[in-house]
């Protein structure tokens, strides 16, 4: 395009430079039409005037007979510019309004004429506006202080229709009339760049923000280049202040602001939608994920890779492209991250929306309902990862998910078995009942029966019944022994064949072995009926019996341990069990063969023998050979026989033991800090799948399981947190989130930010194969209070532009480490648990992974990976983010400005 010389404007400011209009400031009213010559040294100084007038240089050149803008002659505050335009063209420039005076002034009023002719109407093709150059509105009383300067800018284009003019030209002129400022005056409201609210707060001395100095990078692909400002709660009285000055709205969500980024940013935590323009925390609840669970998909369903939501009826539907299809085997993976209603029709509505995460098997997946009741301050809730029974799952992604299973350090070898004698069944006082029962030959009869309601209800001991309101014969009564829990009662049920005689029992004080096979209860003897048992069932302990009523000489004598009053537990005093005090390899020596009645009675006297084959051999096999603990009252305690090496070897097929040793002292495994690899199966030094033990202080041992040639734990770690190939559940469940709210619209005005996963390790523990003591539990970076920023693995730093840790979006979680940057509770609290980034420990003698959050009083804690707590997304806003209204209030948030 041309640009026209603007010859009669410079001549205006030549001889406004040096000529000075003066207005004493005892005039009641100024106005710029009001125009005196020559110089007046008594009181104010009156002076707005149009200046510096800059034409877009993408604007439509100006035709033959048109005119560049010019400020009138005869008015300092007045543009006249002539332009032709067609269709699709616009012509744009902007202009000063200085106030050289030493009075403020404010906007009196704006006239716009065409042709000399005041208009505020304009044909319908043509759009015409003035603002500010950032596109604040014009408004009458916007002030105008001395010594400022606003910019305006003029836009009148031609539009692109049907049924126009070829051409139109516009003869145009633009005025805006000042008067001296009044009571009524008002700031223009200029948008002001968010960043600058925190950096102001911490440069006021306000100490409700600071300046954070320590290490950090918040850009995967830019240095540092601002200060990191936050806020900052020294008492609970400074927190709530500021969780009513960091409030903002974007996207049609509020955020709570925690601070900025070393880009020029500022980080937000997602903090429900708004209500009448508001962020107060009586929000009702709204659109969410609720707890996780499976569906059964194997219809023809509807699938959406998105969903709309009527907020009049309460409904969803789906969105975005659809399809119908059966969930089976073959079609399962083009549904996964997709929506269903669970309808067989395209247009169906439904109460809950199911967000498809992963397989269950071929008919049914993994789902995340979404309804209308998640809680105002988080969109719904989630587990970090769906499983927490791996380090992997502490990842935002990971890499192979190695299982941590536990297997046998010390276990108990019982003797015993259980005989019940009683069982519970309920009983109803409709029933007939009766003290004496006839033997009729072919069944029983109740010799004159009662109902159940004539009877107290702790006097049914010792009645008989049919458990019926009618039936007072047949071959199956029962015999009622005692209350049991309210209405159900312990008893026998006899039969034509067995009375109640066949359910005594004799016992006897002790046994003697009659060395033909068999044994005879010795001692006082003595045949106990039902009721007896069940009312002194404590007298019997430690006697033996051949089990039934009569019987004193049997070849598996029973030792009575325990009883109850429907049950006795019992051990075969026949058996016996060969003990060793020492060892040649697997053959015990210096033996005893010991009945085992006589080794859980007398305990005491076999302290000295350390091991069995569990048998009554002296000879074991590598996998039978146990190393005996201690004696208890039912048996033994013992370690398995097992091997532990420094290290393993691969051979393709097995792996083996490197500098295999046996560890006895089953009460310390110290040892095997320098020995963490073992076969999982007894006995071996050879094996398909090598463990590597991690943890002893437990119930049992926790190992990982190494497979496939893996040779070092270092590496089944490296493979766990440093391969980045699977998204956790959390990061699926927030990039979903991102995608329906704010890709489509706002993407442009969130940065790339690094969203930290920090599994640095600060203590490996029994995770160091070179002395790691195996009671003590690895340590990752969130366990120390940290509040630094740095995030030093490169597969740590979360983003869309770091391939090693990739984004699918510009959205992740606030970490442990901003978090307590705020110093405060108040300012975290939300009265709802809810996640962040970082990951915590594998949980000593458990093995649960456990990750942080913040609980809902404002704390920052650790819980398994696993759980299911809220959802609060994270974002940044660019560098340069305007804010246009708001003080950071609950009532009037910021509100950034997206246009």
């Amino acid at each position: 395009m041309r640009r026209t010389k603007r010859s009669k404007s410079k001549i205006i400011v030549g001889i406004l430079s040096s000529i000075v209009l003066a207005l004493t400031i005892g005039y009641s009213f100024l106005s710029l039409n009001l125009r005196i010559s020559g110089l007046a040294h008594i009181g104010a100084v009156w002076n707005i005037h149009f200046d510096n007038i800059q034409i877009n240089p993408d604007s439509v050149s100006l035709s033959v007979g048109d005119s560049e803008p010019e400020i009138d002659e005869n008015n300092d505050c007045k543009i006249n510019y002539k332009v032709t335009l067609t269709p699709g063209d616009f012509y744009e420039f902007t202009f000063d309004i200085v106030n050289d005076g030493t009075i403020d002034g404010m906007i009196q009023n704006m006239i716009t004429r065409i042709e000399e002719d005041a208009t505020s109407t304009f044909p319908s093709y043509i759009d015409y506006n003035v603002s500010y150059s950032d596109d604040v509105v014009l408004e009458t009383n916007q002030q105008l202080l001395s010594g400022t300067t606003e910019t305006l800018k003029v836009k009148v284009e031609f539009k692109n229709e049907e049924n126009v003019p070829q051409s139109e030209t516009l003869d145009l002129s633009y005025e805006s009339n000042y008067v001296k400022k009044t009571n009524a005056g008002t700031k223009v409201k200029h948008p002001e760049p968010l960043y600058n609210v925190l950096q102001d707060e911490a440069n006021s001395g306000s100490s409700l923000a600071i300046q954070y100095t320590g290490q950090h990078h918040d850009s995967f692909t830019e240095e540092p280049s601002k200060n990191i400002y936050h806020w900052y709660g020294s008492n609970n009285t400074n927190g709530t202040m500021i969780t009513n000055k960091n409030n903002v709205i974007f996207a049609n969500h509020c955020w709570q602001m925690l601070r900025t980024t070393d880009t020029g940013g500022v980080k937000l935590i997602y903090n429900g939608e708004v209500e009448n323009s508001q962020c107060l925390d009586t929000r009702g609840n709204h659109v969410g994920y609720s707890s996780r669970g499976s569906q059964y998909l194997a219809s023809n369903y509807w699938y959406g890779t998105d969903y709309s939501y009527n907020t009049s009826t309460h409904k969803f539907s789906l969105a975005g492209t659809t399809e119908q299809t059966t969930w089976s085997d073959s079609t399962y993976e083009g549904l996964i991250g997709k929506y269903t209603c669970k309808s067989s029709i395209e247009t169906g509505t439904c109460d809950t929306i199911y967000w498809v995460y992963s397989k269950y098997n071929s008919s049914s997946a993994n789902v995340i309902p979404l309804d209308s009741n998640s809680n105002y301050s988080q969109f719904g809730i989630s587990g970090f990862n769906s499983s927490m029974w791996s380090m992997a799952y502490l990842g935002y992604m990971y890499g192979t998910a190695y299982s941590a299973p536990t297997m046998t350090g010390t276990d108990n070898q019982n003797f015993t078995t259980t005989q019940t004698l009683f069982s519970s069944i309920s009983f109803n006082t409709s029933y007939k009942y009766s003290k004496t029962i006839n033997n009729t030959g072919s069944g029983y009869e109740l010799v004159n029966p009662i109902l159940g309601s004539d009877i107290p209800e702790d006097t049914y001991a010792g009645y008989y019944t049919f458990r019926s309101d009618t039936t007072t014969s047949g071959t199956d009564p029962y015999y009622v022994l005692g209350l049991h829990y309210g209405s159900n009662y312990y008893s026998l049920q006899l039969s034509s064949t067995n009375d109640l005689s066949s359910f005594y029992i004799m016992v006897g004080d002790s046994i003697s072995d009659k060395l033909d096979g068999t044994y005879e209860l010795t001692g006082t003897t003595v045949s106990i009926s039902p009721m007896d048992w069940y009312t002194n069932y404590a007298n019997y302990k430690n006697k033996y019996t051949c089990g039934d009523a009569s019987t004193t000489i049997c070849a598996n004598p029973r030792y009575i341990q325990s009883t109850s009053k429907y049950d006795y537990a019992y051990l075969n005093a026949a058996e016996k069990i060969m003990i060793g005090k020492t060892r040649n390899g697997v053959t015990l020596t210096d033996t005893a063969l010991v009945r085992k009645d006589e080794l859980v009675k007398n305990s005491s006297n076999y302290s000295d023998y350390k091991y069995t084959c569990n048998s009554d051999n002296a000879t074991c096999t590598e996998a039978t050979l146990r190393i005996i603990d201690s004696f208890t009252t039912l048996g033994y305690k013992y370690a398995p026989n097992r091997y532990y090496g420094t290290g393993v070897t691969w051979d393709g097929t097995n792996y083996t033991l490197v500098n295999p040793i046996e560890i006895e002292n089953y009460n310390n495994l110290n040892n095997i800090s320098t020995h963490h690899y073992t076969c999982v199966d007894y006995g071996l030094k050879t094996c398909s799948t090598a463990a590597y033990i991690y943890y002893t202080g437990g119930l049992g041992i926790d190992y990982i399981a190494l497979s496939d040639g893996v040779l070092t734990i270092a590496k089944a770690i490296e493979s766990m947190i440093t391969k980045n190939i699977n998204s956790s559940l959390i990061k699926r469940g927030v990039e979903a989130w991102y995608k329906h709210y704010l890709y489509d619209n706002y993407d442009q005005y969130i940065e790339d930010t690094i969203f930290c996963n920090n599994r640095t390790i600060t203590r490996y523990g029994g995770w160091d194969e070179n002395g790691g003591m195996t009671n003590v539990q690895i340590l990752f970076n969130a366990y120390e209070t940290s509040n630094a920023l740095s995030c030093t693995n490169l597969t740590d730093q979360f983003c869309v532009s770091n391939s090693n840790a990739p984004l699918t979006y510009k959205v992740g979680l606030m970490t442990s480490s901003e978090m307590l940057l705020l110093n405060n509770i108040i300012i975290r609290k939300k009265e709802k648990d809810y996640w962040l980034a970082s990951p915590y420990t594998i949980y000593s003698g458990s093995h649960y992974a456990r990750g942080k959050y913040v609980d809902n009083y404002g704390s920052v804690s650790d819980v398994d990976i696993n759980k299911e707590y809220g959802v609060r997304p994270a974002i940044s806003l660019i560098p340069g983010i305007m804010y246009t209204d708001g003080d950071g209030s609950k009532e009037h948030p910021y509100i950034i400005k997206t246009n």
